[in-house]
């Protein structure tokens, strides 16, 4: 391989000694007709086929030739060796092979990566097989050619909650689908010296080896402790790690810890008592009336009717008789010109009956007889209804829940819309679409930054290796954010997974007017239909059967 034969175009190639490939033009008594097959050909032909071809190259050189005049010389190509990069993860416990092929020069040999590995330090876990089988193939992109043993982490620290039932106040859902409205639990309670928490100690992980050679410590496993200063609790005398009961009262479990409650107790919630707010449990023996607020940080019971009030608890809201709210209908927030009827719970809500009014839950919604022109909305699931009785309608408004809603009836003959949702959390699906915004610019950006690098790679002379290096990095990083997305995007996703189990059973009729929505697929009753009836998601479609 030196240079090409001449010919009547006077247009040779010939590889210098500074090893560019050069075309040389030196004028004929005629010129020829020179395109890209004809370039090729003369490249095959001198044996600079392999050689490493600039691009753009022999587009400018027919150009340049059918310009010229007088003799010339273009530098079209190289010839270039084999390279390859050798990269560490940052905890050195793996590294990576990326192999180019050469044009026209000499391969990189097993021997230069050993040597390579070893100036970089890496003397644990190299793959001897998968550089074989990189030099064979010629080439490769981060390949794992080292592999260290990762260290494993300990037992993080755990605090148990002794009070299972605590909290745990709705009625249990039976083998056949149908709920025990007999059966509707007490707040909890404990006394003086009953355990409540446990907590277990961490234990030591096992330290690993780098591809350094170097023990790699066990990342310390995550401590946890009791939160200090609970209210009404004390540890064991003989057991430091045993949280207990003070004094008699309702255990509440709070962030690492419990505590215990006194419970207030009121008769009438009135302009003879004011509104009230109360860091623990409300019992409320009588009725709430009109404008009056009630806030506490426990549970709150309520004897008699709430009318036109606003109720907010940390745990669960309890009405034994009803929910009425103005006579009109309320925006989203409850608000209208009239007195507002709010009920929010983190826990649970019971009642037996609501009207025009909003209530939410951060867990199950209970209501014995019905729910009219109101918005339900609950963290698992609605009930509405007693077996075996004929009440339990759901007329107007709307009802939503992520698990399951239950009634005996839905919408009425005189065909008042009523909305019926179950299988989508509203809060979740919103932060799963910013997520997978976020994840598209992250994929966007690494699309550019891989296609700058391979730029780099092709064309040596148009990066300093301050610009690849920092490409370098800012590509790592942005793998680094991108998985942890993903990693929360599937988070996310499971949660609204719900959709597949979620249902709605009616045990009597839909009526006219109902609208059934299941994850994101909805159905628009138009006739009414009779029987127990349960809506589910079959095939990507809901789908009704009795």
């Amino acid at each position: 391989m030196g240079e090409s034969p001449s010919n009547p175009s006077g247009l040779t190639f010939r590889l210098a000694d500074d090893r560019k490939l050069k075309a040389i033009y030196v004028p004929a008594a005629e010129k020829a007709s020179v395109n890209l097959g004809f370039l090729r050909h003369a490249l095959v032909a001198g044996g600079f086929a392999d050689l490493f071809i600039y691009d753009h190259a022999l587009v400018e050189l027919i150009k340049r030739y059918n310009a010229a005049t007088q003799e010339f010389v273009y530098d079209v190509g190289e010839q270039r060796d084999g390279t390859y990069i050798i990269r560490n993860t940052p905890d050195n416990i793996e590294a990576y092979l990326t192999l180019t092929r050469p044009y026209g020069g000499k391969p990189v040999c097993p021997e230069q990566l050993h040597q390579a590995l070893r100036e970089q330090g890496v003397i644990y876990g190299v793959l001897t097989d998968e550089i074989e089988t990189a030099i064979e193939a010629g080439e490769a992109t981060d390949l794992l050619i080292a592999r260290g043993i990762p260290p494993e982490q300990g037992t993080d620290a755990e605090l148990v909650s002794l009070i299972p039932q605590a909290r745990d106040r709705q009625p249990e859902l039976q083998d056949n689908e149908t709920v025990d409205y007999r059966d509707r639990g007490e707040i909890s309670s404990v006394k003086a010296g009953d355990p409540l928490m446990r907590r277990i100690p961490p234990t030591p992980g096992k330290p690993g080896t780098n591809i350094m050679g170097k023990e790699v410590p066990a990342p310390p496993a995550k401590d946890l402790k009791f939160t200090p200063n609970l209210p009404g609790t004390t540890f064991a005398p003989d057991d430091p790690d045993l949280l207990i009961a003070a004094i008699d009262g309702q255990p509440v479990l709070v962030a690492n810890g419990v505590m215990i409650e006194p419970v207030i107790k009121i008769k009438n919630v009135d302009l003879s008592s004011g509104n009230i707010s109360f860091k623990g449990s409300v019992d409320i023996s009588g009725d709430i009336t009109p404008g009056m607020t009630v806030r506490a940080t426990g549970d709150i019971t309520v004897g008699g009717v709430v009318e036109g009030a606003t109720l907010e608890a940390e745990g669960d809201i309890v009405v034994r008789g009803g929910i009425i709210g103005p006579g009109e209908n309320r925006d989203p927030k409850g608000k209208s010109g009239q007195e507002r009827a709010l009920i929010r719970a983190k826990g649970n809500i019971e009642a037996l009956f609501v009207e025009n009014s909003l209530v939410e839950a951060g867990g199950m919604i209970q209501i014995a007889g019905f729910a009219m022109q109101s918005n339900l909305v609950a963290g698992t699931q609605v009930v509405v209804g007693q077996e075996g009785t004929t009440k339990g309608h759901i007329i107007g408004g709307s009802c939503q829940a992520v698990s399951r809603i239950q009634a005996v009836t839905l919408g009425s003959h005189a065909g008042v819309h009523t909305t019926v949702s179950v299988g989508v959390n509203p809060h979740v699906k919103e932060k799963l679409s910013t997520v997978k915004l976020k994840i598209a610019e992250a994929e966007r950006e690494l699309d550019e930054l891989t296609k700058r690098l391979d730029y780099f790679a092709s064309t040596p002379l148009k990066g300093s290796p301050e610009q690849i290096n920092e490409t370098r990095q800012a590509k790592d990083k942005l793998v680094t954010a991108l998985s942890e997305l993903k990693g929360e995007r599937k988070r996310l996703e499971k949660r609204l997974e719900q959709a597949s189990d979620a249902l709605i059973r009616v045990e009597r009729a839909v009526l006219s007017g109902v609208v059934i929505s299941i994850g994101t697929k909805t159905l628009e009753v138009k006739d009414d239909m009779e029987g127990g009836i349960t809506f589910r998601l079959e095939d990507d479609a809901i789908v009704a059967s009795q």
